[in-house]
């Protein structure tokens, strides 16, 4: 998965989780994009990055 595609996901976990309309959804879009987040910072070092992006998944 490239970078792009692992940020749109973030994004779009992101905003099912501010859409949820239950906490248990919420709570699983919210962890999910912060397992992504994750993902991208460890890309970012990978490629090189001295200060990888903090992506926020609030």
């Amino acid at each position: 998965m490239d970078m792009n595609e692992l940020y749109r996901v973030h994004q779009i976990l992101i905003t099912q989780a501010t859409n949820a309309a239950s906490i248990e959804a919420r709570i699983s879009h919210a962890g999910r994009a912060s397992g992504y987040a994750a993902l991208i910072a460890e890309k970012q070092l990978t490629f090189g990055v001295d200060r990888p992006t903090l992506v926020s998944s609030s």
